[in-house]
């Protein structure tokens, strides 16, 4: 890399940390190139990536960062692996390392917080971004499910009600008309009796 490739770099990744909601570091040495292609692709569907990386350009990176250890973090083969969200690369990464015992967490950053290899672990125990959203809509669905059965079952009950209740010779006392077996209605009667004086 000459001056200007690592000039771009520097300011190609420091924009990309900045963008981003999670970023793990980890030591790659031993995994074979098609493990790394594999852990990559695993990354890029979440929108992540997974990049090794020149130690010292990382230092001039992090150069803003204050906290020591993250800096110490970057000495022999370093690779990051970094998502959008706060969990995924977490997540794909030390599920990663446990097939891949060559893959070793060492630590992470988020925002400006450095986070050390034990909350790494405990942030890819989350549920990822995908896994919130479907549990909330089931949550949503399922009350929705059954106020739409509690009224089918009301219509189909009212519907029911309704069909036998016409069906049965009652007067309607309303209008005075006569009942469906053709007789005249105590209302009718009357009528008429009070036009006869």
């Amino acid at each position: 890399m000459d001056k200007i490739q690592k000039k771009e770099f520097v300011k190609k990744t420091t924009e990309t940390l900045n963008d981003i909601g999670l970023l793990v570091i980890t030591h790659y040495s031993g995994l074979k190139t098609s493990e790394t292609d594999e852990l990559r692709l695993k990354l890029r569907e979440t929108g992540g990536a997974f990049q090794i990386t020149k130690n010292s350009l990382m230092q001039l990176v992090l150069k803003e960062n204050k906290n020591k250890e993250l800096k110490d973090l970057f000495k022999g083969p370093i690779a990051i692996a970094y998502s959008k969200d706060e969990v995924s690369a977490a997540k794909i990464a030390v599920n990663f390392s446990k097939e891949h015992d060559k893959l070793i967490i060492l630590g992470g950053l988020m925002g400006n917080e450095f986070l050390e290899k034990k909350d790494v672990l405990e942030i890819s125990m989350l549920p990822s971004l995908d896994e919130i959203r479907a549990k909330l809509v089931s949550l949503i669905q399922t009350p929705a499910r059954n106020i739409a059965f509690a009224l089918q079952f009301a219509a189909t009950k009212l519907t029911r009600v309704f069909n036998e209740y016409s069906k049965l010779d009652v007067p309607d006392k309303m209008t005075g008309k006569t009942s469906s077996n053709g007789e005249k209605t105590p209302e009718s009667k009357l009528e008429e009796k009070a036009k006869k004086t």
